[in-house]
């Protein structure tokens, strides 16, 4: 496994990625953003048994919105049960670089870097070109 277990954050070059700052009240599931404006977005970052991760945002695990194989990231705060096992696909160990894809090959997507935009997932076959490459840091808290 790439990853050990622990917190983390996530950034896309200089931006990190999290949920908001401030959401909605209800439990709907939360978008997941890049560029996100909380300052402390840390990550749960859960290795398994498979070789694949799940990842939690402000505690909740993540997944693509409604189980689809194509969609927003989104963190679940009721049917958890739905989370997504991600595989972290490296591309460079050292600089703690990763590709994030689904069980269902689609791989996480900026589609406006530099900017505040949800998280997407899209397939991408071969998953290399056109996804978007993730940072992951260890917080130690």
């Amino acid at each position: 496994m790439s990853l050990e277990s622990g917190l983390y954050t996530i950034h896309n070059g200089e931006d990190p990625v999290g949920r908001a700052l401030h959401e909605t009240r209800d439990l709907s599931p939360k978008a997941v953003f890049n560029r996100t404006d909380d300052p402390e977005a840390v990550w749960v970052v859960e290795a398994l048994p498979n070789g694949r991760y799940k990842l939690y945002a402000k505690g909740a695990p993540t997944a693509v919105e409604n189980s689809a194989p194509a969609g927003p990231v989104v963190a679940l705060l009721i049917q958890q049960a739905d989370a997504e096992e991600w595989e972290l696909a490296t591309v460079d160990r050292a600089g703690g670089t990763y590709r994030v894809v689904s069980s269902q090959g689609a791989v996480w997507l900026v589609t406006e870097p530099g900017e505040h935009g949800q998280i997407q997932t899209l397939p991408i076959p071969g998953g290399d070109a056109g996804a978007t490459v993730f940072t992951f840091k260890r917080v130690d808290r």
